[in-house]
């Protein structure tokens, strides 16, 4: 077989079986699936390595030794500090890739003496008509087919892999969602595409959101047109009932989360040493509690509410506080995420 033969079946293989989609991991796989072609100066490896290559060619005949079970066995104990320098993964794609760099090869004419030092050649299928050559249309085939694979492979395992996929496509509910944002929600941004009904004025609902907290079946999410927040779920509190939530992960964030403790602050001084893309819940004691008076909101999530005798947050925006900014801050505890 061709080298980019064997390097596409050895990624396909790789990503399918440690289910993962890292570049450098299935790149490992790919250098990996070279190595039985060591026994010979004519392949690529053996140019490459070129006085190891003459070595093993002026002792074994082609296709015995490198591809072989023994093979196998010796560069998994060879690559343990690979397992231990980067990960079990590239040790496992370096290892997988080898196997099927050779084990790829019983598939042609000739076979490969498998179970080395036992000459025995293993030959598959047993018709012969039945076995590649290579550079023959049957082996573009098979690396169209290997490619299509690693492709499909690598997009399912970027999307949380086949059941995640699986779930997304056929269980168009919140409950999927919150699983999703409690399994990414810290490393990337959770995408729901939500349709339903807005409980509160009973108008339809259609559009993005991005969510931003989760229950164990519902979630707050961010309106991508409007940017306020919704509870969308089947929860009694919600603003949303949907009928269908699509889910998708977008882009990696970073979550920077830091507890403050605030006295004796103007509101508006405080506003100002925000970051505008933070979200702040939490509570606060101001002065003249009494003549504090909120905009009730009705339709969407309610993120300042008051409640025993202090004002609550939750995931407010710094540009909502400026209803309070007249206020001074006799004390309060928030938490402050930046999502950047």
């Amino acid at each position: 077989m061709m080298s980019v033969t064997h390097a596409a079946i050895g990624m396909a293989v790789t990503s399918i079986v440690l289910g993962t989609g890292n570049p450098w991991v299935l790149m490992t796989a790919a250098i990996g699936s070279q190595l039985p072609d060591l026994d010979t100066t004519k392949s690529i490896t053996g140019r490459i390595l070129y006085p190891i290559a003459a070595f093993i060619e002026a002792r074994y005949p082609h296709r015995t030794i490198t591809h072989s079970l023994l093979s196998t066995g010796i560069v998994a104990g060879l690559g343990v500090p690979l397992w231990l320098w980067c990960g079990w993964q590239y040790w496992a794609a370096l290892v997988l890739g080898q196997f099927m760099g050779w084990f790829s090869d019983a598939f042609t004419k000739s076979g490969v003496a498998a179970f080395f030092p036992n000459p025995a050649r293993l030959v598959i299928p047993g018709n012969p008509k039945a076995r590649l050559d290579t550079h023959s249309p049957a082996e573009y085939w098979v690396l169209s087919l290997a490619v299509i694979a690693t492709v499909i492979s690598v997009n399912l395992m970027g999307n949380g892999g086949i059941a995640e996929s699986f779930a997304r496509s056929f269980f168009n509910d919140s409950a999927t969602a919150a699983q999703m944002f409690h399994k990414y929600g810290s490393t990337q941004q959770v995408i729901v595409e939500v349709k339903g009904l807005n409980v509160r004025t009973s108008q339809a609902v259609s559009g993005q959101f991005t969510v931003i907290e989760a229950t164990d079946s519902d979630v707050i999410a961010e309106s991508q047109t409007t940017g306020k927040l919704f509870k969308i779920g089947t929860a009694p509190d919600v603003q949303i009932q949907p009928t269908a939530v699509k889910t998708q992960l977008g882009k990696r964030i970073a979550i920077d989360a830091q507890e403050v403790n605030l006295r004796e602050v103007s509101v508006r001084d405080w506003i100002a040493r925000l970051p505008q893309n933070s979200y702040i819940s939490g509570s606060l004691l101001l002065d003249d509690m009494g003549e504090v008076q909120l905009a009730v909101e009705v339709s969407s999530f309610p993120v300042m509410r008051v409640f025993g005798g202090q004002i609550e947050l939750n995931n407010v925006r710094p540009t909502q506080l400026l209803a309070l900014r007249e206020f001074w801050i006799l004390q309060g505890r928030v938490i402050v995420k930046v999502r950047q």
